[in-house]
């Protein structure tokens, strides 16, 4: 039996938390507060729980008021099928929420059972290398087709000085930017994110610019990352896929299945 069982993978979603540099934390009894800076201007509320099912409509008020006390404009909260109660996503819709997004958790173990390295049977795209930024040209390039792939808006002067600043302290303190970079002829042409957290490395940001999807770069940021984690100790790799993009290209190669994440969304 995989030791990764899915509850153990649940406990390892239910703790990821999406912190940028100079976000504000407001941790509760029923949710953790997470007030993103600068452009982002939007906060997540993780671990969202009621255990009594006539309390919601107090917590979700609570919630409200907290949000909009730390200058916040709207709120986005993380349904998971431990949620309580089973039916807060009906909640959520009757005080104005809507559901803007529904992603599969996704598992690969990156152990066989004795125990060497294993990793997705990705392609090889011709002419595509992959490496890890280190240097302050990579970080610019990573930030540069951050927005191009995304289409982000730019962040301030504030939060881009905190961004450059925490990329300058992992690359010292680890050794490891945990940021990755597709290049095609040197040309940077995808992007992708990792951060390793007790034996699980949660992979996040991937992104190919579109004139190059569909020739197997993304399969190659997804290999080249779990290799990498393997080599630095993690047993398990965590993905949150889009239903209708990247989650059927993982599930193809062989990751797990372990259910829905919804994400509901208020803006005051």
């Amino acid at each position: 039996m995989s030791a990764w069982t899915d509850d153990r993978v649940w406990d390892a979603v239910e703790a990821w938390r999406w912190a940028p540099p100079s976000s504000k934390r407001v941790l509760t009894g029923d949710y953790e507060l997470i007030v993103t800076p600068g452009s982002y201007a939007l906060t997540y509320a993780y671990g969202l729980s009621v255990e009594d099912p006539s309390r919601v409509g107090s917590v979700l008020g609570e919630l409200k008021s907290t949000v909009v006390s730390l200058g916040g404009t709207g709120v986005r909260v993380r349904v998971t099928p431990r949620s309580k109660p089973s039916d807060l996503a009906e909640a959520l819709t009757n005080q104005g929420y809507r559901l803007t997004e529904s992603t599969e958790v996704l598992a690969w173990e990156l152990r066989e059972p004795g125990g060497a390295p294993r990793s997705p049977s990705f392609r090889q795209p011709e002419g595509i290398v992959v490496r890890e930024i280190s240097s302050d040209v990579d970080y610019e390039s990573y930030h540069e087709l951050t927005a191009s792939v995304f289409g982000d808006p730019r962040p301030t002067d504030e939060t881009l000085k905190a961004f450059g600043e925490e990329f300058h302290r992992r690359v010292h303190d680890r050794g490891h930017s945990d940021r990755f970079l597709a290049r095609k002829d040197e040309v940077p042409v995808g992007l992708a994110g990792m951060e390793i957290v007790e034996g699980v490395a949660r992979m996040f940001g991937a992104g190919v610019l579109p004139e190059h999807r569909g020739s197997g770069v993304y399969g190659l940021l997804v290999r080249c990352r779990c290799e990498e984690a393997a080599r630095r100790g993690a047993t398990l790799a965590l993905v949150t896929a889009r239903v209708g993009t990247s989650g059927p290209i993982l599930k193809h190669h062989g990751f797990r299945p372990v259910g829905i994440l919804r994400q509901f969304e208020a803006r005051w």
